[in-house]
């Protein structure tokens, strides 16, 4: 028997599944003229399974916002140190595997927070990506020496392998983040990168030849390193700015260079001492004055013969040494002074440039027995009338209970 839609008097009528239920449904007005049972006759309800109780209350579990927030973090760090998408599937992995160990369930948030930096720093350094921790803490805005806490964890607990980032692999990218290039500052202050980086890495080899990477960080090393070159290819029109005003020129940002400006000076002034003490042995320039304020002008003459002055200066370091300890000891003084070792050489690691002081043992007092008592003292001893009337007493109490 044909159906008609009450809605519209159509006969346009037609079956719709929706879901597990058929509908007679209008095609021309949309109104369902009849729905379906779930179950039409009783031979369906035979052949139907009883649903276990299990899939009828599973449930998804989802990860926890904290988790989700960490991914997020992750990612975002990938994005924004362009890491391939290799990369940041590993890094996400290792941060989804890090967060759910059992050394990592009952932490601080924080920890929590650092731990994401932590597993794309372990991703770049398996892949030879240069990435220092300097980098990932300021991206964070975290401490240093928390994220290498939480990094040193992180590797002892997931027994990680990370092969260490050395100062040379770091010099390329962060030479190019300082924008120097022509058509990026005026022509006088403009070098090309390639150069820049070239004449920055020789004087990176030169610092650590003279022991001024040992134990250092390697940030403030390399902006001495690229600030002092940067001056040595046009020191005429370079010398006069200060290392403030050539982050500003290089358009670094504040919140990156700030906090190491302090120690880039330090820098700059031992690596400066360097090179006085390196041009001062070209032969060119004997008995002209090398100071730090004209020593950007030599810089190109020091790098070419580095290993010849390395050698000379030290010879003649030793020479001067030699002479002073044959010389007699101003005033007739005659007590050997032993020299601290750190002085017998011109290059010397930091820690050992300043000898420790001794501490000096106090005199012990010479008591031997025999020596006169002040009456002073003879009258502190001798007790009042009082005293030993009371102290007689005393004696007679306690022989009493003592009986």
């Amino acid at each position: 028997m044909a159906k008609t839609c009450p809605e519209c008097g159509s006969s346009n009528i037609v079956e719709d599944d929706l879901y597990s239920q058929k509908q007679l449904v209008c095609e021309d007005c949309g109104s369902v003229v009849s729905e379906g049972l779930l179950t039409t006759t009783l031979s369906d309800e035979a052949q139907a399974t009883a649903v276990p109780y299990y899939i009828s209350t599973e449930v998804t579990k989802r990860p926890c916002p904290n988790l989700i927030k960490g991914l997020r973090r992750v990612r975002a760090l990938c994005r924004i140190l362009r890491l391939r998408s290799d990369l940041e599937s590993g890094a996400v992995n290792l941060f989804e595997q890090a967060y759910n160990h059992r050394d990592f369930l009952f932490v601080t948030l924080q920890k929590k927070e650092v731990l994401g930096g932590c597993c794309v720093l372990v991703v770049c350094r398996q892949n030879n990506r240069p990435v220092a921790f300097g980098t990932i803490s300021a991206l964070l805005e975290a401490d240093p020496a928390f994220i290498g806490s939480v990094y040193q964890e992180l590797t002892k607990s997931l027994n990680i392998e990370a092969s260490s980032t050395g100062i040379l692999d770091l010099l390329e990218g962060y030479c190019y983040g300082y924008r120097l290039g022509p058509g990026q500052v005026a022509e006088v202050l403009s070098e090309p990168p390639e150069k820049l980086v070239e004449r920055t890495a020789a004087l990176v080899e030169l610092a650590s030849d003279t022991w001024l990477v040992t134990g250092r960080h390697p940030l403030p090393i390399l902006m001495a390193s690229l600030y002092v070159a940067w001056q040595s290819m046009n020191p005429q029109a370079r010398v006069k700015y200060s290392l403030r005003k050539f982050c500003q020129i290089a358009k670094v940002s504040s919140g990156s260079a700030a906090p190491r400006n302090c120690t880039a000076l330090r820098r700059v002034a031992e690596l400066r001492d360097v090179l006085c003490k390196l041009g001062r042995e070209l032969p060119w320039l004997r008995g002209a004055a090398v100071d730090p304020q004209n020593v950007a002008a030599h810089v190109d003459d020091i790098l070419k013969h580095r290993c010849s002055l390395l050698l000379k200066a030290m010879r003649s370091h030793e020479e001067e040494i030699d002479v002073e300890e044959r010389a007699p000891p101003a005033g007739g003084d005659t007590l050997d002074t032993e020299m601290h070792w750190g002085k017998r050489h011109l290059f010397v690691p930091p820690s050992a440039r300043k000898s420790k002081r001794r501490r000096a043992d106090a005199a012990e007092p010479n008591v031997t027995g025999d020596e006169e008592i002040s009456d002073g003292e003879i009258e502190m001893y001798i007790r009042s009338n009082a005293e030993v009337s009371e102290y007689r007493e005393a004696q007679e109490k306690l022989q009493k209970a003592s009986k």
